[in-house]
């Protein structure tokens, strides 16, 4: 009777509100309230009318007021109906009002009143949330919070002894220990499970999941356990059918589909240390044999290398060794480790703050830097306000970060750019070379070359000119090699002397297109193609459509529309017949015909021209492709697997990793089957040979 009455109360109340339109208005900043008919109900003489969050509303003919920076409660008879006390006032449940009051100079509390300005729950908690007729409340117990449940006559339901409680539906609580355990809880405080639940959701149909560890179940409204938290997953459909899974299963096996060892896990992600495990959202590492190393207890494994791991723990980055000690703590937002060499990043006050420590968690950098680069084998770049310097491997700056950039280096010499300009300087930042406006190239510990509007310029740092041109230059071992408009190739070296120079036996309207294969280059001229030796005499005419580069002997060539194959003497080696053609990989090429194939050097076809592709391996087979689906064949021609599969891995060792609809499975090269096609996916571990296969669980239907 009692809980129908308030409710009957709570309704009329707001009946009462919703039967009139009131509305605030402000004359000479202050505020009063006037009915739908512009009749002033409440003078205006208030800071403010409404609540302590900024709204407006009148709640059973009830608002707040605001006077001399306190609130209290008026009516819509201009009745003061507590005094302007509370430092926060506002509207909860039926009549209800949460209030916050100043308790002495540095304390203040918050409580309940209903409507009439009584308190019904005293001002002694640090925080009220109202759930229906209960209220969940906590006080401040030195450094940490303890929570209770309360009626709304300040009565206590669950004691304030709990780490935390949350509401789960109508009626019912989730109350949280110390040790971060939950129980439910009904409404009258009656403890219905145990604390041995890490989390619980909201009911629905009376049923809620919970979570122990990384398994869930159904438990329903009396705590009684409907389904056992042995599932990795549960879902609940809107007809009240509960489906669930298992955790997935792994599989270390050998390739002869024996089973060497079982785990139970959602991923396992192979890298060169081991294995990275996932449950859950937490990740840890194990040896390729499943023992464990690091606990499942990180949010990520972003980096390991031998015996230590760059991982996340509560949103930042630490480096720890494999005994899970800590080397570098968890402060970072960012930490990339280079083999002995650890950069760390922080941000701070909204930019980036790097610095270098070593992998026994020795701070090796004195400054901090906007960025560090990664090491070249000699030194770190790094930048501050802009600017570039250097630190060496044991954090000592040994260039200032005074320049614009770094531009390149060698063991003794550093080309930057300064204030705009161009230089170079030694290791203790002597000038070998001054700013100047054009750009540098360091060759060696005695040349550069320096880019002058069009002009490559050969020097050396004893400010002696050897060489210079208007041509391309390029540097090859201790010469230069310089092309010239007409094909001309000259050999200079470093003291500016030609010592060679091959001119090619060609007019000035022939092109060489190809870079020297097997004694031949390509030219053009006319529009039609030929070949030239490495002296530059004709060697091939350039009577062709098109050419490729010789290789074994053969080159391709089109003619009339058609490619085929000459040999060194001009001689049709292949009949020019394809739409395509490739190089030849060992005794075959690739070619095309309506569809591809391949045929050996005599011109025999040895693979059928019906594949959509064919594409290369570096296992010394081919990967054919019809209608989407992949095999494999070999440079025979023998189709070795039928193309009938959606992913194709061929391992080299004799065995190809497969897949067909999502299940992964291992075959011999001869298309014999090794590990049947049933698995999700299959990993292969070359240092073991071995292969991890993943099992995934699948849903079932626990209720019909």
């Amino acid at each position: 009777m009692r809980i129908g009455f308030l409710f009957l109360f709570c309704f009329c109340c707001v009946l009462s509100s919703m039967g009139a339109d009131y509305q605030l208005f402000e004359e000479n900043g202050k505020y009063g309230v006037k009915d739908e008919k512009g009749k002033v109900v409440i003078t205006p003489a208030f800071e403010a009318l409404g609540w302590s969050d900024g709204s407006f509303s009148i709640v059973g003919q009830v608002t707040g007021y605001k006077t001399s920076k306190r609130w209290g409660l008026i009516n819509l008879k201009a009745q003061r109906l507590t005094e302007a006390e509370y430092l926060n006032l506002y509207p909860s449940a039926g009549d209800r009002i949460i209030a916050k009051k100043q308790i002495d100079a540095v304390t203040s509390k918050w409580g309940v009143l209903i409507l009439k300005g009584h308190i019904t729950v005293p001002f002694k908690y640090d925080g009220i949330k109202i759930d229906g007729l209960r209220a969940i409340v906590f006080t401040k117990n030195n450094t940490h919070y303890k929570y209770g449940v309360i009626n709304l006559n300040g009565e206590v339901i669950i004691p304030l002894h709990h780490k935390n409680i949350y509401t789960i539906g109508t009626l019912r609580y989730g109350v949280q220990n110390d040790e971060n355990k939950s129980a439910l809880f009904s409404e009258t405080g009656r403890q219905l499970t145990g604390f041995v639940i890490d989390s619980i959701s909201s009911f629905d149909k009376n049923r809620a999941i919970i979570y122990q560890g990384l398994m869930q179940g159904i438990i329903n409204r009396d705590g009684v356990m409907e389904v056992p938290p042995q599932y990795r997953e549960i879902i609940i459909d809107e007809k009240g059918i509960i489906n669930a899974r298992a955790m997935n299963k792994w599989f270390l096996m050998d390739q002869q589909n024996n089973i060497i060892d079982t785990a139970i896990c959602d991923e396992l992600i192979p890298t060169s240390s081991g294995l990275i495990v996932k449950k859950g959202n937490y990740f840890g590492t194990w040896e390729v044999n499943f023992n464990p190393i690091l606990p499942t207890a990180y949010q990520q494994i972003q980096q390991v290398e031998g015996n230590l791991a760059v991982v996340k723990k509560d949103n930042k980055y630490g480096l720890i060794n494999t005994d899970n000690a800590v080397i570098i703590p968890f402060r970072f937002d960012a930490i990339l480790l280079n083999e002995k060499l650890v950069r760390t990043k922080e941000i701070i006050l909204g930019k980036p703050s790097w610095s270098l420590y070593d992998i026994y968690g020795v701070r090796k950098s004195v400054h901090d830097y906007e960025s560090i680069s990664s090491f070249n084998g000699k030194f770190f770049k790094v930048k501050n306000y802009g600017l570039s310097g250097i630190v060496d491997q044991y954090g000592k700056e040994i260039i200032p970060c005074l320049y614009d950039s770094i531009i390149d280096y060698n063991d003794d010499q550093i080309a930057v750019k300064f204030h705009g300009h161009y230089g170079i300087i030694d290791f203790k930042e002597n000038w070998l070379l001054p700013p100047q406006p054009f750009p540098v190239q360091l060759i060696d510990e005695n040349h550069y070359m320096q880019f002058e509007q069009g002009i490559q310029l050969f020097k050396s740092f004893s400010n002696e000119l050897i060489y210079f041109t208007e041509n391309n230059l390029s540097i090859h071992g201790k010469m230069l090699k310089e092309v010239l408009p007409d094909g001309t190739e000259k050999e200079i070296n470093f003291e500016g002397v030609t010592v060679s120079r091959t001119t090619p036996a060609v007019v000035n309207d022939t092109k060489i297109i190809t870079a020297e294969h097997e004694g031949f280059r390509g030219i053009v001229r006319n529009g039609k193609y030929g070949f030239i030796d490495n002296r530059g005499r004709l060697r091939i005419a350039n009577r062709y459509e098109g050419i490729g580069n010789f290789k074994n002997g053969l080159a391709a060539v089109k003619i009339l529309g058609k490619w085929g194959f000459i040999n060194a003497e001009d001689k049709i080696a292949i009949n020019p017949s394809y739409e395509s053609v490739s190089e030849f990989e060992n005794t075959v090429t690739i070619v095309k015909k309506g569809k591809f194939g391949f045929i050996d050097r005599t011109g025999k076809l040895v693979l059928e021209t019906r594949y959509d592709s064919i594409q290369p391996l570096a296992t010394d087979n081919f990967l054919i492709s019809l209608n989407r689906l992949l095999g494999l064949a070999d440079e025979n021609g023998v189709v070795l697997i039928d193309a009938r599969f959606e992913t194709l891995n061929d391992l080299g060792n004799g065995f190809v990793i497969i897949s067909s609809a999502n299940k992964y499975g291992l075959l011999t090269e001869s298309g014999f089957s090794a590990i049947p096609m049933i698995y999700d996916q299959l990993y292969y571990l070359p240092e073991q040979n071995q292969f991890l296969a993943k099992q995934e669980s699948p849903w079932v239907k626990l209720t019909k």
